[in-house]
């Protein structure tokens, strides 16, 4: 395990790479300089042993006095790990569907002698294959491709291989000092006079500031200086902490039967106003908790409560206090305490628990109650003898914030954002029906700058004139929409939109899922109508609409891995699929990556041949140390094109149900009696 990162962004020497993995989950952030060329790359640990690079390089006055931007993607993958007598070992993949100007694969193992030496030896093909090659596996063609954005895969692992390697030396915690013998001789660049290459040898220097920051410096190539600046978080590891809120209030044990005969009594059931005040002792308890009691029915031996969590990401953690305060309130009669979570009034499980258990176990594992809980469905309308607490609707929440919206890596500006207000809310009508809107007001921006996107003739314009959007006016109407939310059946789920969807699209979106509480597996299909909106964030439509829709699969995989199949009728109305793959954190944390392909050719698509992204949910919580439900979604989508694009619809199904299903709930239940 490391947490040092060469200047490629990727766990290494100077540049050359090692075969140690970064820990699990951890995300990196580097920015480097070397000779003239600039990089920044975002690195993050997948699994133990799987890690993605994404990388975007600036190499100044590469052709005719211009900048050159790259824009590349790397994989790798250690499959041996190290032990007493041998060393780690990886598989990489550089530059796989970039423009295949950094294109190289390798075999790299790396020891460790002692606490402070790491020895590092390596086979590099592609450019790392380019200086002091030992053997030839077939031909290599190294072209660099002016739209990049398709798998090189008839390369891998072709052409000259070269050898690599290097040692680091840590005499301190803090500092290491680095030398490589590198496998690159930066051909294209000596070729163009970027570069002086005069030696394979580079050394240098790197300073770890805390867990979190290091800088290093280098001497490359005989003739040119490098530096770096790697900033790492992990999700894992709450900047403050595992939190600093309220602890829950403990579990109260009941008198023994035989102690205390009369307090078992159930008399309490047939007086209103011991009923009444249970009621309102329930829910001053769980106001003070950030839960909103929203039914309640009470008889001689269960409680039956539905509540709203308005303050913790996990869910887990919302109904833990729930069951804690349920043995506080009620008589020692009641053994049965049945948890229902809702959101805008429709349940989409109801969690049960012997009060018993909750008081033997309350010292335990989360995991030891959760097992002891038995999960059912609940469908919207109330059960007999249970009552809403506060029936009145409509119920109004509103809000006034900060946007920033922001796009990465266009072709000749490296960050393009906008900054400004929204002001939005929503209005519950009735159990599953809410209306909701939102405004911004942009205060500050530059992406109307953003680089114009080439357009095929054969592909109708749907996104690729977000400038004209962003031109036209500072002032938008976001959303506004009307939503239905039901539970047509058992293990059903539907959801209906109409009024103004996004940015762009205006119309009517319908979704149906199927997703058992229990299961991995969730199906569901997906239609709407759109129509474009004009350009200056009114109400007014322009000439383009289109019937889209999906068959969507999910799978929820152990250990916060899931993924996604789309398949369907995108925005130009092109067919095709997107395949997602994701890894959650109990804590809220999310990272993604997904990848579209439709008939819309590579050559019209344009720039990177298809639509690929990623993203990436922080939530609030995890900085401050406080519970919120607050988060904050960034995404980085390299190529904005019209070929396999989709409208973005505001509480997907899945998204709003796996969270109250037992997957999730037991994927966080450490948290339950937090």
């Amino acid at each position: 395990m490391t947490d040092s990162y060469n200047l490629y962004g990727v766990p290494g020497l100077i540049e050359m790479p090692t075969a140690e993995n970064a820990a699990d989950g951890e995300f990196s952030g580097s920015f480097s300089r070397s000779g003239d060329q600039t990089r920044t790359a975002l690195t993050f640990q997948f699994s133990p042993r799987l890690s993605g690079t994404f990388r975007y390089t600036k190499i100044p006055d590469y052709g005719g006095g211009t900048d050159y931007y790259d824009r590349n993607f790397d994989l790798r993958f250690q499959f041996l790990d190290e032990t007493k007598y041998l060393p780690s070992v990886a598989v990489g993949f550089q530059d796989i569907v970039g423009t295949s100007l950094y294109s190289a694969e390798y075999l790299v193992a790396t020891k460790s002698i002692g606490e402070q030496l790491r020895f590092t030896a390596g086979l590099g093909w592609g450019r790392l294959g380019s200086y002091g090659s030992i053997a030839e596996f077939g031909s290599r063609d190294f072209v660099v491709r002016e739209e990049g954005g398709e798998f090189n895969v008839e390369q891998w692992f072709s052409g000259p291989v070269a050898p690599f390697g290097g040692v680091a030396w840590s005499p301190t915690d803090k500092l290491t000092f680095k030398a490589e013998y590198s496998s690159d001789a930066y051909e294209v660049e000596t070729r163009r006079g970027l570069v002086d290459y005069d030696s394979p040898w580079n050394f240098g220097a790197e300073y770890r500031f805390n867990e979190g920051v290091s800088v290093s410096v280098a001497s490359l190539y005989g003739s040119e200086i490098g530096a770096q600046v790697n900033f790492t978080l992990n999700p894992k590891r709450p900047l403050l902490g595992p939190g600093n809120e309220t602890g829950p209030l403990p579990v109260r044990p009941r008198p023994s039967r035989s102690a205390d005969p009369a307090a078992w009594g159930q008399e309490w059931t047939t007086d209103p106003a011991d009923l009444a005040g249970l009621e309102g002792g329930i829910d001053k308890a769980l106001a003070n908790e950030g839960i909103k009691l929203r039914a309640i029915s009470l008889e001689g031996t269960r409680a039956d409560v539905r509540i709203e969590n308005n303050r913790y990401y996990a869910e887990a953690q919302a109904i833990g206090r729930t069951a804690r305060i349920l043995t506080r309130a009620l008589p020692p009669s009641v053994e049965i305490l049945t948890v229902t979570p809702v959101r805008d009034g429709v349940p989409a499980s109801q969690i049960s628990f012997r009060r018993s258990d909750l008081e033997r176990l309350e010292n335990a594992s989360s995991d030891a109650i959760l097992s002891e809980a038995v999960f059912s469905e609940e469908m919207v309308g109330l059960p007999d003898g249970m009552e809403f607490v506060d029936p009145s609707y409509p119920e109004t929440n509103w809000y006034l914030g900060t946007y920033l919206g922001f796009g990465l890596f266009d072709p000749d500006e490296p960050i393009r954002g906008d900054f400004g207000i929204r002001v939005g809310g929503s209005v519950t009508l009735m159990p599953g029906v809410v209306a909701s809107g939102s405004v911004k007001y942009r205060l500050v921006g530059n992406t109307e700058e953003a680089s114009a996107k080439q357009r095929s003739e054969n592909v109708p314009v749907v996104r690729t004139d977000f400038r004209e959007y962003a031109r036209a006016t500072d002032v938008f109407v976001d959303t506004l929409q009307l939503a239905y939310f039901g539970r047509p059946a058992p293990e059903l789920y539907s959801r209906v939109t109409a009024g103004v969807l996004e940015r762009m699209y205006t119309g009517v979106s319908t979704e149906l899922m199927w997703k058992p509480l229990d299961g991995p597996l969730a199906i569901g299909g997906e239609v709407n109508y759109v129509v474009k909106r004009d350009y200056d964030g009114g109400f007014g439509l322009q000439d383009y609409d289109v019937v889209t829709g999906h068959a969507s699969a999910y799978y929820d995989f152990a250990n916060g891995y899931n993924v996604q199949l789309d398949a369907g009728r995108y925005l130009a109305g092109d067919y095709g699929g997107t395949l997602t793959l994701e890894r959650r954190f109990d804590n809220g944390w999310r990272f993604g990556a997904y990848a579209t392909m439709t008939e819309v050719s590579a050559e019209d698509f344009g720039d990177g041949s298809f639509d690929k992204g990623l993203y990436m949910q922080v939530p609030l919580g995890w900085a401050t140390g406080q519970p919120s439900k607050s988060i904050h979604s960034f995404s980085i989508s390299p190529f904005t094109s019209d070929g396999g694009q989709r409208v973005r619809v505001d509480d997907r199904l899945y998204e709003r149900v796996r969270r109250y299903h037992k997957p999730d709930i037991e994927g966080s239940g450490g948290r339950f009696w937090r």
